[in-house]
């Protein structure tokens, strides 16, 4: 569920990795109308690719708006000189497979260009500036040794200009490195990461062994699912530490007894950190929130035994939005749908859910939404259903615009987000591939009777 994706370094290079980094691919997009809500959609790539977009709680546009940014496994061919270098799996077997790598597309033009040479793992955009952070893991010499882990910063702004002129070089050549994680049991191993507003800390999660004392409270307190509430994730001892992009010193900000997940932080306020305890289904209490100096290290939205929350999303300065499912019956006896949480207040909204047999393409009933996400001003919010349709919310009058319609839910989620400034609201679907490849779908808000945003 998390947008973590790993990439394999070196061994798994190749001359065609090479070959299309840093040069720009033609323009895939075409313009549809959706077949039941009449919409204008603009598919900005074809069904032939394996691509798909970050996840709705990372930045996807760059700082100035140019460009979306994706990843894909399919865009670039495994070089035939991989297959014997490829490292072994557990069995005995190379893990021979075509490495995935991170693509923008030029939004005005629709042109594609490859970002990675497949030397980079999670990516991460600036806030501030068109630079984008990556983490590398190196394998370690002893096996079960863990592999070095360092935090680098990719300058976009350069590589988009040496492309344009045909000169881009190769990845490294772009990349700084900001710090290396320390190896100790206290700090744990790192995992996944977000970046402050101000580009100026990365906050990062890790795994960790801890004592005995930490691991029985762990497991008195996790969740016990019913038999329609399959664990996913089995829960481990992990944590939050912070490194310092200045500098290159990590330091401690909270340790957790459950699995952290979905980690993401404020774009408004420098210090404020949102995470999940992560099942990879519903839980006792999922969202939590941290300060970035450890102190009010506390549950955000107190869950009572029937609700399912899942997907929170930090999306304006004072709120969090999220889900509570109601796509069960017993989930239904109380309110469900999007939910935003007042991180100042702690008061509560709920701006509604949608009946799954009214959503013009299910035959699904039940209460539908499942992922969210908002504008930055609090205007809009938008979700993807059950049944495969994405609305938008007018948060004031509590209006909902059906965008599309039989969104196939597989490769994988819609999982809609907005541009930063609201205008524009990108998903994925698998409805033109009949559910084996995503295509990446951009809609032009201001073109909505409702929906424009006024001047």
């Amino acid at each position: 569920m998390k947008k973590l994706f790993t990439i394999v370094s070196a061994v798994l290079l190749g001359t065609s990795a090479f070959a299309q980094f840093g040069k720009w691919q033609a323009a895939e997009k075409k313009t549809i109308k959706d077949d039941q809500t009449g919409v204008k959609l603009t598919l900005l790539t074809d069904t032939l690719k394996n691509d798909k977009f970050i996840y709705q709680t990372d930045p996807m546009w760059t700082y100035d708006q140019k460009y979306l940014m994706f990843r894909s496994s399919s865009r670039s061919e495994k070089a035939p000189e991989a297959a014997e270098a490829a490292p072994q799996g557990p069995n005995g077997r190379r893990m021979n497979f075509a490495p995935t790598h991170t693509y923008f597309i030029e939004v005005a033009t629709g042109k594609i260009i490859q970002a990675t040479d497949g030397n980079g793992g999670q990516g991460y955009l600036a806030n501030r500036s068109n630079k984008l952070f990556f983490s590398r893991t190196e394998r370690g010499t002893e096996p079960g040794q863990p592999g070095k882990w360092s935090m680098y910063v990719m300058d976009l702004d350069k590589f988009f200009a040496d492309a344009a002129k045909g000169k881009a070089t190769k990845q490294d050549d772009y990349m700084t490195c900001l710090g290396t994680f320390p190896t100790s049991k206290e700090m744990g191993n790192p995992g996944s990461f977000c970046i402050s507003s101000e580009d100026d800390y990365a906050y990062i999660t890790v795994s960790r062994e801890g004592t005995q004392e930490e691991m029985d409270r762990m497991n008195a307190n996790a969740f016990v699912p019913r038999d329609d509430q399959p664990v996913k994730t089995r829960q481990h001892l992990s944590g939050i530490r912070k490194m310092n992009l200045k500098t290159g010193e990590t330091s401690f900000v909270v340790n957790c007894e459950f699995s952290v997940g979905h980690i993401q932080c404020s774009r408004f306020r420098n210090d404020e950190i949102v995470f999940c305890c992560e099942t990879g289904g519903d839980a006792n209490q999922r969202m939590w929130y941290v300060k970035a100096d450890g102190s009010d290290f506390k549950p955000l939205y107190k869950e009572t035994a029937l609700d399912w929350v899942t997907h929170e999303t930090f999306g304006t300065e004072d709120y969090v939005y999220f889900n509570v499912l109601g796509w069960q019956p017993q989930l239904r006896k109380q309110a469900n749908g999007i939910f935003r949480i007042n991180l100042r207040t702690d008061d509560v909204d709920c701006l509604g859910n949608v009946e799954m047999e009214k959503d013009r393409s299910s035959a699904l009933t039940g209460r539908g939404f499942w992922h969210c996400n908002s504008t930055r001003d609090n205007r809009l919010a938008c979700g993807d259903t059950f049944g495969g349709s994405i609305w938008v919310i007018d948060v004031a009058t509590g209006h909902k615009y059906q965008i599309s319609s039989g969104n196939r839910m597989a490769p994988d989620h819609a999982q809609p987000f907005f541009s930063p400034d609201g205008t524009k609201l990108c998903y994925q679907t698998g409805k033109y591939s009949n559910a084996k490849r995503l295509n990446l779908v951009i809609v032009d808000l201001n073109k909505i009777p409702g929906l424009a945003k006024k001047k």
